[in-house]
């Protein structure tokens, strides 16, 4: 018994750091609803980039390990395709901006489901505030679909549904953090 409650402390001791990404969450989506049109294209912009640089990654990836790797010429041929997408996306971020709302609505959908099971989890843990946890889920889920059924409403809809998004993500994982470190406080004494 002994070993499972220094295992369980030792789980908790680093709380704050989910108290860190919720605080995160919660000012990136303050700086999403405070500049909406000038986030989303730069979202753009770096969406581009990112496909262009993992790319290039892939690229030297497969040369390096062709000696090695047996498959080296598919990941070579992802990594090119990567670099020719990313610079379409790159120098044209008006097709970055038609293909955004929907990976951020997938985004948005996915963090709210993963919200949705941590507030499960924590009912089976008999933590106290889990009902918050799912709710927070629920809002997050919900803001994830509207924005993938709702993509042509606008640029600037969609960037304040995301940024109550990450505020609710962010609100919940500190609750999550709060409730965590209630918990190891109980289990210290």
């Amino acid at each position: 018994m002994a070993d499972l409650l220094q295992s369980i402390q030792q789980g908790m001791k680093n709380w704050w750091l989910l108290l860190i990404a919720g605080l995160i969450f919660i000012l990136a989506g303050i700086i999403i609803l405070v500049h909406p049109l000038s986030t989303f294209l730069t979202v753009a912009v770096f969406f581009g980039i990112a496909i262009l640089m993992g790319g290039i990654v892939k690229i030297i990836f497969a040369i390096s390990n062709r000696n090695h790797h047996q498959s080296w010429g598919w990941t070579l041929i992802s990594g090119i395709i990567s670099v020719v997408i990313g610079l379409i996306l790159a120098n044209n971020p008006a097709i970055s901006l038609v293909i955004l709302p929907f990976i951020l609505g997938f985004y948005v959908l996915y963090a709210g489901g993963m919200l949705i099971s941590m507030g499960i989890h924590g009912q089976h843990m008999h933590l106290t505030g889990s009902g918050w946890i799912i709710f927070g889920g629920v809002i997050t889920l919900l803001l994830g679909l509207g924005i993938l059924f709702n993509p042509v409403t606008g640029v600037v809809l969609l960037t304040t549904i995301a940024g109550f998004s990450f505020i609710a993500e962010g609100i919940t994982y500190s609750i999550i953090a709060f409730k965590i470190n209630k918990a190891r406080q109980r289990l210290a004494a």
